[in-house]
């Protein structure tokens, strides 16, 4: 339990009476994170869900997204922003360091976090309107940035920043278990939009398409979080809070679009 409360506490903007051994507790179970995911993902396919009553999805996925930024006070963005910067500076890895640690916002950086930023918009707005399983695709996008994030800490180097020791505790079996969580919690929300289809009219046709799916956008957030754990090796010689961060943002967008082309495709 304490480990949740430091997640709640540090992930969004909920205030809530932690101590230091809530936040030890969270670097000892970042397999956790995933929970912090689902109530990402109730926000924004409910927010979808009544927004796309009365105006277009675009405008719908915006203000979705805005919410979603704001309720974690632009965490991610921020770090997004940080590797941005420092990847695209050149020079040695000392050069790429200082950057990612520069508190000054570089174009490189802003461009980098506006095209993921845009890449998750309009693929939200995209799968909208091309299946009534979209809800349960923006819940699960925002379950696998938390898979994505796990994955990127149990393959990555630990810094000497705020976030080392999460990664240090982080194993390949934190990765198994945040990957059961996952799917558990995917199956709880799949299961409650079931019930509310045999007890009101909602619908959301969820076929056996959604489970290979699923499969799939696992593979593509265990996929992301260990590529951006190389190439944070390569250019930071670790995995900090930055870079969690980033893959956080990146994994969502990749599996938004995952999802998108597995769609258009079947």
């Amino acid at each position: 339990m304490g480990a949740l409360k430091g997640m709640f506490s540090f992930f969004t903007m909920i205030r809530l009476d932690i101590t230091q051994k809530d936040m030890d507790a969270m670097d000892r179970n970042m397999w956790l994170t995933p929970v912090v995911g689902a109530l990402y993902g109730v926000i924004a396919a409910v927010m979808m869900f009544a927004l796309t009553k009365y105006i277009d999805p675009l405008p719908a996925a915006v203000l979705t997204f805005f919410v979603i930024f704001a309720f974690n006070r632009f965490l991610h963005i921020d770090g997004t922003i940080d590797v941005g910067d420092g990847l695209v500076v050149a020079g040695t890895r000392e050069d790429h360091l200082r950057a990612l640690k520069d508190s000054r916002i570089g174009a490189g950086g802003m461009a980098f976090a506006l095209m993921i930023i845009l890449m998750s918009i309009t693929m939200t707005s995209s799968l909208w309107p091309l299946s009534l399983m979209a809800p349960l695709f923006i819940f699960s996008s925002e379950i696998m940035a938390k898979v994505g994030m796990v994955s990127a800490a149990a393959f990555g180097v630990p810094g000497d920043g705020m976030a080392g020791n999460s990664v240090r505790n982080t194993k390949a079996s934190s990765l198994l278990l945040a990957i059961i969580l996952a799917v558990a919690l995917i199956a709880l929300f799949w299961y409650g939009i079931y019930l509310l289809e045999e007890y009101t009219t909602l619908e959301v046709a969820v076929t056996n398409n959604f489970f290979l799916m699923m499969l799939i956008s696992l593979i593509v957030a265990v996929f992301v979080g260990l590529l951006m754990a190389l190439i944070a090796k390569k250019n930071f010689g670790m995995v900090n809070g930055d870079v969690l961060g980033a893959t956080n943002e990146i994994t969502r967008a990749m599996v938004l679009l995952t999802f998108l082309v597995v769609i258009t495709v079947i």
